[in-house]
């Protein structure tokens, strides 16, 4: 639950990032979105690992 709180954060920060670089231009501004976007990847990436978490053992994932 926190990783989802996370990336909902993030993808505000990222919109308000995005604002911002397109009212006025800055290296900051860029560094700071790009900086989110990592973020960002990195927080899918560790949610793919969790919800992959057993199926190299052969694992059988439950289906709802």
């Amino acid at each position: 639950m926190t990783l989802h709180r996370r990336q909902r954060t993030l993808h505000k920060e990222l919109r308000d990032a995005e604002t911002a670089l397109a009212d006025e231009p800055s290296e900051a501004d860029f560094a700071r979105l790009v900086d989110i976007q990592k973020q960002l990847a990195n927080a899918e990436g560790t949610e793919a690992l969790i919800e992959g978490f057993g199926s190299s053992s052969g694992r059988q994932m439950r289906v709802l």
